[in-house]
């Protein structure tokens, strides 16, 4: 059986496929999957037996007639048996129907929108565990009668060439791996998920003092001046933001011990290669669905809604603090977070 997945973007959302992509192969021995989504985002499926990945640059397909020209060449490389939209967005949509047109199943995920909004209302909020995402990706699966499971442990692959490439980096750079490394990434996609710099700086500066202890930042190439500006107060931090590709960044992930992360793609991709990740939560929630994996839950830092009743208030942390203080993030302290480390 030859089948279609089909998640396009955000990074930390096709990252989640990875343990289901795995887990379906691996309980259905006769099965092949073709994975489509960005084409940057590969390196999160190296090394996956019977797993094609067929990348897009979406900015090639503008539009309907954009998504008629992209199910010619996807259809072109079939035949397909089923196709799974694992996205369900306007674009996969077009995608869906074009492929029904021709004959072929398709199933698509329900991600819960109703209950998503019932989660992060202001009046009569219902406050409950929702499906985690890998959950909801997984019935797509078995809806088209292929069972499976979320597999854990180390789910995204270190390539070797990326991991040597990374490794001349640090020869060049005279860091051993010695004692314990941290990683921390203070960033995330929206203000109302990201803990403020002065507390980062707070919890670099009190790691900073234990014994043989290295921290490594993470981030974007916008990211960079930034977090030089801290790493250049500590001999010990390391600015690694906008440095590497992004499998040698797996491969940098993989030699860290524990990450520091908000609810954002590096807290999704650390507990993936198997590290141990305190995730820092303001405006979003972890019953949403997007909690980190292989038991992570245990170190995630946040304030209770019962402490802070405007909690959770937005799914994806889009939404403007009502309050104008960004409380859920200014009330957390680092000392907490030190803990949890």
């Amino acid at each position: 059986m030859h089948i279609l997945a089909i998640r396009l973007s955000s990074m930390g959302d096709v990252a989640l496929t990875v343990p289901v992509l795995r887990g379906v192969l691996a309980a259905n021995p006769g099965l092949q999957i073709t994975m489509v989504s960005a084409a940057h985002l590969e390196p999160f499926f190296f090394d996956i037996e019977r797993l094609e990945f067929y990348g897009v640059r979406l900015e090639l397909y503008p539009g309907l007639s954009g998504m008629r020209q992209l199910y010619k060449k996807l259809q072109a490389a079939g035949p397909w048996d089923t196709v799974l939209d694992l996205h369900s967005v306007l674009r996969t949509w077009a995608l869906d129907g074009f492929f029904r047109l021709a004959g072929v199943p398709v199933y698509r995920i329900d991600k819960g929108r109703k209950e998503k909004r019932a989660l992060v209302r202001s009046k009569n909020r219902q406050l409950k565990p929702l499906k985690h995402t890998t959950q909801r990706y997984l019935e797509v699966f078995e809806a088209a009668g292929l069972s499976g499971k979320v597999a854990g442990g180390d789910i995204i692959k270190a390539n070797p060439r990326a991991t040597a490439s990374l490794e001349r980096f640090l020869e060049k750079n005279g860091l051993r791996k010695e004692g314990r490394w941290i990683g921390i990434a203070p960033f995330a996609l929206h203000r109302e998920k990201t803990w403020p710099l002065s507390k980062i700086t707070t919890l670099i500066e009190a790691l900073s003092k234990e014994e043989n202890c290295r921290i490594f930042l993470l981030g974007g190439k916008d990211d960079a001046p930034r977090l030089q500006h801290i790493a250049a107060l500590y001999e010990s931090c390391h600015n690694m933001a906008g440095v590497f590709s992004l499998d040698e960044e797996i491969a940098l992930v993989h030699k860290l011990d524990a990450v520091v992360a908000m609810d954002s793609f590096n807290m999704h991709l650390a507990a993936l290669c198997n590290r141990k990740v305190v995730s820092i939560w303001g405006a979003t929630h972890p019953y949403a669905g997007f909690g980190p994996l292989n038991g992570n839950e245990r170190f995630i830092v946040q304030v209770p809604p019962g402490e802070l009743s405007c909690r959770p208030c937005s799914i994806f942390g889009d939404k403007p603090c009502g309050r104008g203080d960004l409380a859920c993030l200014e009330r957390i302290d680092p000392v907490e977070v030190l803990h949890k480390l």
